[in-house]
């Protein structure tokens, strides 16, 4: 029989690191190919779905409903369209108001052209 080498503790400690170091790198190479087969199946299922929605004619309904939905949105409600465009009553000043305003801003700028 062949005598057994005794291993001292450095020798110990750098197979130990040596196992880990490749257990890590193997398990970053699984992860990342479990990265990838869950991409590519994320991307079948999705053309799937689309494919069995297309057949089953889902997808024209939901069309059909969205196109009812938009229709309903931009209705124009009722009333004349000159009223549609305003956004509001526009104010109506009488001639003394508007004789006030006019010699109310002559002042001011008869006041700002004096030096």
């Amino acid at each position: 029989m062949a005598k057994r080498k005794t291993l001292s503790l450095e020798e110990i400690a750098a197979e130990v690191g040596r196992l880990f170091g490749t257990t890590e790198v193997h398990a970053r190479k699984w992860m990342a190919q479990r990265g990838a087969m869950l991409e590519a199946l994320h991307l079948v299922r999705n053309k799937a779905t689309d494919l069995i929605s297309e057949l089953s004619g889902e997808k024209k309904r939901e069309f059909h409903r969205r196109a009812q939905i938009q229709a309903i949105r931009t209705q124009v409600p009722g009333g004349h369209p000159s009223e549609m465009m305003m956004g509001r009553k526009k104010r109506r000043l009488s001639a003394a108001t508007r004789a006030k305003m006019r010699a109310a801003a002559q002042k001011r700028w008869a006041a700002k052209k004096k030096p």
